[in-house]
């Protein structure tokens, strides 16, 4: 918390997550918001990407901020950051549509073709206009 503003939370949690050791050693799970970052749009839809070689097909929130573009999931409650992409090195951004006329998103980050559908709420065109806004033009 910072002047009554919650800022980030972090927290330990034992479940088969990326780093997993054992079942009796926690994992330590964080989130923070850089200092003067403000949340601009979000979704609720699912990722679905190759990145860092391993497959990615999440359900979860895409928050565009001001400075970098966030995937979260829910861990119980919690809304937990799992991928953060800088937009300098969001590329060939664009909106499509698929032949049922469901809208997605489709970026390269950082070489990586990212993929996110499933769009159930939140503002796409606000979406679309930040980061296109923000992406690194070749």
């Amino acid at each position: 918390e910072v002047d009554g503003n919650i800022v980030g939370a972090i927290w330990a949690r034992i479940m088969n997550d990326y780093g997993h050791i054992d079942e009796n050693t926690p994992s330590l799970a964080m989130s923070v918001l850089k200092e003067d970052e403000n949340i601009l749009a979000s979704l609720k839809c699912n990722l679905k990407s190759f990145i860092d070689f391993t497959i990615v097909d999440e359900n979860g929130v895409l928050l565009v901020t001001d400075t970098r573009v966030l995937f979260c999931k829910y861990i119980g409650r919690n809304l937990s950051v799992v991928h953060n992409f800088d937009y300098k090195l969001i590329t060939s951004f664009n909106l499509k549509e698929d032949d049922d006329k469901n809208k997605y998103i489709i970026f390269k980050y950082n070489g990586d073709r990212v993929k996110i559908t499933n769009i159930q709420s939140g503002d796409i065109l606000k979406v679309c206009e930040v980061i296109s806004n923000k992406q690194r033009v070749l």
